[in-house]
């Protein structure tokens, strides 16, 4: 069983350690990182329900890291600040935020927000911990003209426009890792006009494609690869 993951990303030490221990106490697995940079850069690297993120030192910056983080993943959202007020929280909102916890806010009951956001937001995991999905061993295969992605245990997913062209160049390099800004090129040269292609889409669009995948019960092999973008992993 994979247990509830969230990122909390303060610059204040002695608060971060306390809500680290408060979310274990509570069954939670969190990681730090105290800069936008360091977020996303973990936002690659590791698995993530939830982002808590302190605002306090970030101004107009932190209404932009939650857009983009509401527009590149499935992920909840939950704000904290010192200068949180209502118009700073509405604006938080508005931006994409779950919740928003003005400062100082007691850890224990950061933590019980997380786990309660968690069971609102993600009911497959509950309160503490997601159920492992089937994994499968043989391969995955494109059909229908390449507008249906087929698992090995014989799911079908229907693939939209886009899907379709980023699985199509990541199986064609089954096992090798392909840049985002490889494949936002690939969708330009293949793709119809207006359609996005930006490095960023990329990521929207395979966080659409996994969790499309998780809804009909299987895990879809597309890995991220720090630093460098994709790869499907098919034996």
């Amino acid at each position: 069983m994979k247990q509830l993951s969230i990122l909390l990303m303060t610059t204040d030490e002695p608060y971060r350690q306390r809500a680290l221990t408060a979310m274990e106490q509570a069954g939670v697995v969190a990681r730090e990182c105290t800069t936008p940079l360091e977020l996303f850069g973990l936002l690659e690297e590791v698995d993530c329900h939830i982002v808590v993120l302190d605002l306090s030192e970030l101004g107009e910056l932190g209404y932009a890291v939650i857009t983009r983080l509401r527009g590149a993943a499935d992920l909840g959202i939950i704000v904290t600040g010192a200068q949180l007020t209502l118009e700073a929280r509405l604006r938080c909102l508005q931006s994409g935020a779950d919740a928003c916890l003005p400062s100082p806010v007691d850890e224990r009951e950061l933590a019980c927000v997380t786990v309660a956001l968690a069971r609102r937001l993600l009911p497959t995991i509950g309160a503490h911990v997601e159920p492992d999905l089937p994994t499968d061993t043989g391969r995955w295969e494109l059909r229908d003209q390449d507008w249906t992605l087929i698992a090995p245990a014989g799911v079908h997913l229907s693939l939209s426009a886009n899907e379709r062209l980023i699985v199509r160049a990541l199986l064609d390099l089954s096992g090798r890792s392909i840049g985002r800004a490889d494949l936002a090129a690939q969708l330009a040269s293949e793709g119809e006009a207006g359609r996005t292609t930006g490095a960023r889409s990329i990521d929207v669009i395979i966080s659409r494609l996994r969790r499309k995948a998780e809804l009909a019960g299987v895990t879809l092999p597309i890995r991220t690869v720090y630093g460098s973008g994709y790869l499907f992993a098919n034996p």
